[in-house]
């Protein structure tokens, strides 16, 4: 009986493992699928880091406005011929 239960349960353990190497073992991912993932991705992040780039650039430029007028104010422009003290 245990002898008919070892051959049942390795031929049990042979058709799971058949089974599942026919229909598993070209479930995996192609090299081309990877590579237009790989850039399909690619260009999305580099659109976002652009649109980021893009923000920071405008930010920037209105820090510089700001920091221009500051500099005028500071330094008030002077009356026609006169000249600043050295």
């Amino acid at each position: 009986m245990k002898l008919r239960h070892a051959v049942l349960l390795v031929l049990l353990l042979a058709i799971l493992f058949a089974w599942l190497w026919l229909f598993y073992r070209d479930g995996g991912v192609t090299h081309q699928e990877l590579a237009d993932l790989i850039v399909a991705e690619g260009a999305e992040t580099r659109a976002k880091v652009d649109a980021r780039c893009d923000a920071l650039d405008a930010k920037l430029d209105r820090i510089e406005s700001k920091l221009d007028k500051l500099i005028e104010l500071a330094n008030p422009r002077l009356p026609d011929g006169m000249t600043a003290a050295e």
